[in-house]
């Protein structure tokens, strides 16, 4: 049984914080302080309390102290940056961030709040890395996926936006904010096929003259056919393996390229990471990716050249 008076304190005010008594929390911290004024789980305590409280600039306080004491603590860091996001304080909640991020990168908070921060400064580019990489490192932060579908939505990617959504209510299905924001991207989307369709639906002389031409009760004829269809069959075939290479390669090498470059632009004096040379890799894997799209192009183009040879023989 713990004998300690700072001990027993801590407990004390742990167990108020449990409850939601947050200002008892805060006086019991205050009291244990009094004993030891550098520890830093009394300072991380106390600081929890005033931010549960609203009190940002006391909160803003105690995590500097814990910071003071323990300057490796990354969880202060981020905490810190999150109360500086509060108070409107973007330059200072970037730094504090990047640095709680240096320390630990793999707290999927830290991206989360850095990913809110650039969403305030209008970054949203910016803000789609950090919420990516916040939901890699920990797959149930719905409110990282509803904050990305809030952005793509915003940017009128509603295919995107859909996505997040419906990530973010797998994980919270419940959640009325959830069904708000798909609902909207649903309706969106629905009115721009709407759109779509009735421009593409419009009639087209020539068009119309073009399929008149054809005849849907034609039979094709080996000896004229087998041929072209052989190597029409043999290009698709190529198409289509090109088709997955160029899938597999945008889901392996070029999504590695853009989160380290990703994670490099968010922690720019990570050591871990130089910008120089993800600038390098990531030009590299771009010219592959171009290589490739070149090759499946000219395939395609060569699929539909050998269609139209089949129709005009």
């Amino acid at each position: 049984m713990a004998t300690d008076p700072v001990e027993l304190l801590s407990e004390k005010a742990q167990k108020a914080l449990s409850r939601g008594q947050y200002q008892e929390a805060r006086e019991v911290y205050q009291q244990a302080l009094g004993y030891y004024s550098d520890s830093t789980e009394l300072h991380y305590g106390i600081a929890t309390a005033c931010f549960l409280l609203g009190d940002l600039n006391s909160a803003v306080y105690h995590f500097k102290e814990v910071i003071r004491i323990d300057p490796l603590r990354a969880g202060a860091y981020v905490n810190l940056g999150a109360v500086y996001n509060q108070l409107g304080h973007l330059d200072e909640a970037l730094a504090t961030l990047r640095r709680g991020i240096q320390l630990d990168a793999n707290r999927a908070e830290g991206y989360y709040n850095l990913g809110l921060v650039y969403k305030q400064l209008g970054q949203l580019e910016m803000a789609v890395n950090a919420y990516r990489e916040a939901v890699r490192l920990n797959s149930k932060m719905y409110d990282a996926h509803y904050n990305l579908g809030n952005i793509f939505l915003e940017k009128g990617q509603h295919a995107l936006a859909i996505v997040h959504y419906r990530s973010a209510l797998a994980i919270r299905p419940d959640w009325q904010k959830g069904h708000n924001g798909l609902a909207v991207a649903q309706s969106e989307q629905k009115s721009l096929e709407v759109t779509s369709l009735a421009r593409t639906s419009e009639p087209s002389g020539a068009l119309t003259a073009a399929d008149s031409k054809l005849d849907p009760n034609r039979t094709l004829d080996p000896k004229f056919h087998g041929n072209l269809l052989r190597e029409l069959h043999d290009v698709t075939v190529e198409t289509e393996e090109k088709g997955q290479f160029l899938l597999a390669f945008l889901q392996q090498q070029v999504e590695e390229a853009i989160r380290e470059l990703s994670i490099c632009m968010l922690t720019p004096k990570d050591p871990k990471y130089d910008l120089d040379d993800q600038i390098k890799k990531f030009d590299e894997v771009m010219a592959q990716l171009h290589e490739l799209q070149d090759g499946l192009q000219q395939r395609i183009l060569r699929t539909k050249l050998l269609s139209e040879q089949v129709v005009k023989i």
